[in-house]
């Protein structure tokens, strides 16, 4: 699915009558939903279902879309450096999926995790994603936000366990 959507996203925007890349966007949202009902979730949606319901008018694919980036960078750093020191198993396996991952998006097996996200920032950006802020959030709202989606059920499926400094972050850079 990763790599449907990868090589399809643009061209289906570009081109919405382009069949094929809208067949694999199709097939992307498919894996995709399979995958999100037989895993679980992560910092995006727990972040996500929270805004959704503090924000006006903000969709929820679009708040998927603003975190993304942000959210590979937080956990990929945590990963790099907290994680690896107490728990270099879990920081070598999570690394190792998001190498994987990069590798799908970028088409590349020699793709860096900091290649995804610069990959990222730049897709969302070209598919006109607002960030955060034009949803209306504002500063004064981070810590709130990121406190009720600590206690989200969604936030428990991260591959990291984050505190809540990090998830500050993180929304402050979709901001």
């Amino acid at each position: 699915g990763i790599k449907c959507g990868a090589r399809s996203l643009r061209k289906a925007i570009e081109d919405p009558s382009d069949v094929a890349a809208r067949t694999d966007m199709a097939l992307c949202a498919m894996y995709g939903g399979q995958a999100l009902a037989n895993a679980k979730l992560g910092a995006v949606h727990g972040f996500a279902g929270i805004l959704g319901g503090a924000l006006d008018n903000a969709p929820h694919g679009a708040l998927c879309a603003a975190l993304l980036p942000h959210c590979i960078e937080t956990n990929v750093k945590v990963l790099e450096t907290r994680v690896m020191q107490t728990d270099p198993a879990l920081a070598e396996e999570g690394l190792r999926r998001y190498a994987e991952v990069a590798a799908a998006c970028l088409g590349s097996k020699g793709a860096s995790v900091g290649d995804l996200v610069a990959w990222a920032i730049e897709l969302v950006a070209f598919c006109g994603v607002p960030q955060l802020r034009s949803f209306g959030l504002a500063d004064a709202d981070v810590a709130e936000i990121t406190l009720k989606s600590m206690a989200s059920s969604s936030m428990k499926g991260n591959p990291v366990q984050l505190t809540q400094k990090e998830l500050e972050a993180m929304l402050r850079a979709a901001m």
